[in-house]
């Protein structure tokens, strides 16, 4: 099985937050708040002794091994023959795949767009109707109430919202632009 790196990296980094102390240092093992929790959980065995590793136990082997699996396992793309309607096609897995969830400028449709590494880009036509979307933290996204409507846009910081300081947090109107602004 190929592991995503990446998302290895991410995890471990987000790990080390939760040992952050002095401003900027953070200690090599893991969260002692964390192990006591999967040792009540019975995943692994007690942490509180002077060896340097900790025993998984039988149902912490399988579910780490699960958590592996489901987090960093890279999917295959090897593409595979079926049909889609009338037509032959290529089929190839989308689980874990990162795009973005795009409106077109001319009709107004949505499509989903994959970055390749060298910065090329495909365009998919959205045929999927109850896809689970996750808006990840570096997003810069915000949802909006106005009266009944909501709405999901950019950052207020992007938008160049200004927040109206009588009410806690709600975004006024953008800021007035001239012609010279746009």
């Amino acid at each position: 099985m190929e592991l995503d790196k990446d998302k290895i990296d991410e995890a471990v980094l987000g790990l080390l937050y939760l040992t952050l102390h002095d401003q900027f240092r953070v200690w090599k093992s893991m969260d002692w708040d964390a192990l006591a929790r999967l040792h009540e959980k019975g995943f692994i065995g007690d942490p509180a002794n002077k060896a340097k590793s900790v025993v998984l136990t039988e149902a912490g082997l399988r579910e780490a091994e699960r958590l592996l699996k489901k987090q960093f396992v890279k999917h295959a793309r090897s593409p595979a023959s079926a049909r889609h309607g009338y037509k032959n096609t290529e089929v190839s897995s989308a689980s874990g795949t990162r795009g973005f969830l795009c409106r077109s400028a001319v009709d107004g449709s949505y499509f989903f767009r994959v970055y390749e590494t060298n910065e090329a880009f495909t365009d998919y036509d959205l045929r999927h109707d109850d896809l689970e979307v996750t808006i990840s933290l570096d997003a810069m996204a915000s949802f909006y109430r106005i009266g009944d409507d909501h709405i999901l846009d950019h950052s207020a910081e992007v938008l160049g919202l200004q927040q109206d300081e009588r009410k806690s947090g709600q975004p006024l109107e953008p800021p007035n632009r001239t012609a010279g602004d746009a």
